[in-house]
């Protein structure tokens, strides 16, 4: 291996820096959809809170017993047909701990199925406030009620301590141990001390997500987004392999779509990648569900080797916070170093190779997805266009948006095509989307949060930071860092406050040459194809169950088949061709901006200057509240950014991603027990 080519194919450790400062999270959302992905198969049980304290104030002017039934009447309104829901209660027909089956008092009033939402609704106006609070008991039968296999989700709401063992905590751990695929999230109707402490430890020991809410408002919110989301679960696709604890009698494969897991310890996985034609490119992309919590920086290694063990490329998985914690990591044969004879590049056979690293025992048996592509040869690059340069972003008109369910992983992302599309997003949650993109062509993608007030103002709780991002095929981060007049600027993160915000990213134009960048925002767009784009919004400890509402406005500027390469003896690549999207002329520029309260793509917010040169878009009296350190980072980026720019090799490392007590009621009943 050369000098050039060992640097080239090892992650330079400012772009590790570069990219955990420029961090991108996610988020999913509800409502109607233009392009929504059909339910995954999953199944959900509502476990509900029926002590007596429900018949407290709610906040609101109601009892939390009325605002859970509004709420959850909202709710199953909104379900999928097709989805597999129940209903489980506690503390429904048993007074006082003393009374015999106090700890055990709670029933499955309406079993798991798709054709009961009558008996639902029903079973919620009878929900009355009565007895106990044994949450870890009705937990355990929550679990036997979703079955051992497929994916399941426990929704719990409660809105006190358990006053009964087993102790919901130990129980959610032991519930964990069952798979991957079954969750417990949780909505604390408000509680506080103990009582939150115990319920957020149900949450995270259960691998789900915990919620505040202190109104009907919140508890809907929280509600509609954990139960619908429990139907679009992150998803792994692909033909099912096995790779070896070795490269010798690794499974061969050929370039396609396949899945694996991750095994019992540090152990790597091996594969041999089959070469259909000498010279071509092979590369492979890993995504997976990231471990919870810990480091941002996923130390999972990707790497492509030949058979003699020369390294032709590797990387670290960036990781996606949110909800659903994507991480996704890339390998290429392709070196712009190319030498005579070069294995990488001639080799029949490559090996790749993914190691859990040091998070093998959060990974211990997570799927994961493997994405294989080889491209041929190209009979000559004299006539192509040369590497794209930094784009300059063309004002989009915004349109009448339509609904949208977003994604929360790669197999259910819509596909989109150029238009506006308004949801909501929740903190803390993962949006994908897919876009088409062809030769000439790049993507613009905008968001626009519009000025709020009230109850969701209050919730933003000074400022958020909101995440974009865009994803190439294969899987690397192909946003360009220094494009010009962004909209909100060309970085992926923008400040949201309660005065809304204009955010934009945009990726360089796809051409072949792109392939000899100096990283991966570079190479990445060096193929055509299916592209993703990512939204999220940050989220606070303390968070209440809260969501904005954005739109989405999606542009492919250039025409399409531009610069198209001619490969070698007709060949066509075997995944990534041309795919020639919906012919779309160049976003035009909005004549008048809009509104800042308007959620229409392209006006600017009040208070924003997204059409000023720099296309900042953060007023000058936010920077100046964030203080030193704020200022001390964006220095520190900048500087890590400049630096990437002029390094002459690649750096696939991690990506900008990372991130990553109330007492059952003891007074006498005011009325009779809940019925089932």
């Amino acid at each position: 291996m050369t000098t050039h080519q060992g640097h080239r194919r090892r992650p330079a450790v400012w772009a590790l820096l570069a990219i955990t400062l420029t961090a991108v999270l996610a988020g999913l959302t509800t409502g109607s959809a233009v392009a929504d992905p059909a339910p995954s198969g999953g199944k959900l049980v509502l476990v509900l809170d029926s002590s007596g304290s429900m018949k407290e104030p709610a906040g609101d002017g109601q009892t939390k017993i009325a605002a859970a039934r509004t709420a959850l009447t909202q709710v199953v309104t909104k379900l999928p047909t097709a989805a597999e829901v129940g209903l489980r209660v506690y503390g429904a027909t048993v007074f006082k701990r003393t009374q015999p089956g106090a700890c055990t008092d709670t029933q499955l009033t309406v079993p798991i199925g798709t054709d009961n939402r009558p008996q639902l609704q029903a079973a919620i106006a009878k929900y009355k406030p009565y007895g106990e609070t044994p949450i870890g008991y009705a937990l355990q039968q929550a679990a036997k009620d979703l079955g051992p296999v497929g994916q399941r989700t426990i929704v719990l709401v409660s809105d006190g301590e358990a006053t009964c063992a087993p102790d919901p905590c130990v129980v959610a751990q032991s519930i964990a141990k069952q798979g991957i695929d079954l969750k417990i999230d949780v909505v604390g109707f408000r509680v506080a001390g103990k009582a939150r402490t115990q319920l957020q430890c149900v949450a995270r020991e259960g691998r789900g997500d915990y919620y505040d809410a202190d109104s009907t408002i919140d508890l809907e919110a929280g509600l509609d987004r954990l139960s619908t989301r429990a139907f679009r679960p992150f998803r792994i696709s692909g033909t099912p392999v096995q790779g070896a604890a070795q490269q010798e009698g690794a499974p061969e494969l050929a370039p396609g779509h396949y899945s694996d897991t991750f095994g019992v310890d540090s152990t790597s996985k091996h594969y041999l990648l089959k070469r259909t034609m000498t010279g071509s490119t092979l590369r492979a992309g890993v995504s997976f569900r990231r471990p919870s919590g810990g480091s941002f920086v996923i130390q999972t290694e990707v790497k492509l080797n030949t058979l003699t063990g020369e390294q032709c490329g590797w990387s670290y998985p960036r990781g996606f916070d949110g909800d659903q914690g994507l991480a996704t990591g890339t390998a290429a044969s392709w070196s712009k170093y190319k030498k005579k004879n070069d294995e990488c590049a001639e080799s029949e056979q490559l090996v790749l190779t993914v190691n859990p690293g040091k998070d093998f025992r959060e990974l211990k048996g997570v799927p994961y997805e493997l994405r294989i592509d080889e491209e041929p040869p190209v009979d000559s690059t004299t006539s192509l266009p040369a590497a794209a340069d930094d784009p300059t972003w063309v004002p989009m008109r915004g349109s009448t948006p339509r609904a949208i369910v977003p994604g929360s992983s790669f197999p259910d992302a819509p596909l989109l095509q150029p238009g506006s599309y308004k949801t909501t997003l929740m903190p803390g949650e993962l949006q994908l989307y897919k876009v088409k993109a062809d030769w000439g062509q790049r993507i613009q993608a905008q968001i626009t949060v519009p000025e709020m007030a009230g109850a969701t103002a209050e919730a933003i709780d000074g400022i958020r930071y909101l995440d974009t991002a865009l994803i190439s095929p294969i899987g690397e981060d192909v946003y360009a860092v220094f494009a010009k007049k962004v909209p909100g600027g060309s970085y992926t993160k923008g400040v949201l406050t309660k005065r809304g915000l204009v955010k934009a990213v945009t990726s360089k134009e796809i051409r072949y040459l792109n392939r000899n960048g100096a990283n991966n925002q570079d190479t990445g767009t060096s193929t055509p194809g299916e592209y993703y784009i990512a939204v999220s919004l940050t989220r606070k400890d303390d968070d209440k169950a809260f969501t904005i509402p954005l739109t989405l406005t999606v542009g492919v500027v250039g025409t399409a088949g531009a610069g198209k390469p001619t490969y070698v003896d007709g060949a066509t690549p075997v995944s990534g061709d041309s795919i020639t999207p919906t012919p779309t002329a160049e976003p035009s520029a909005s004549d008048t901006p809009g509104d800042g309260d308007k959620t229409e793509a392209s006006g600017p917010v009040q208070g924003s200057n997204s059409d000023s040169g720099d296309g900042d878009g953060t007023p000058v009296a936010l920077i100046a509240g964030l203080g030193g350190g704020g200022v001390l980072l964006l220095l520190v980026g900048v500087f890590v950014v400049l630096r990437l720019r002029a390094k002459p090799a690649t750096a696939q490392a991690a990506g900008p991603w990372q991130q990553y007590p109330n007492q059952g009621g003891q007074n006498p009943p005011q009325q009779p027990p809940y019925q089932p």
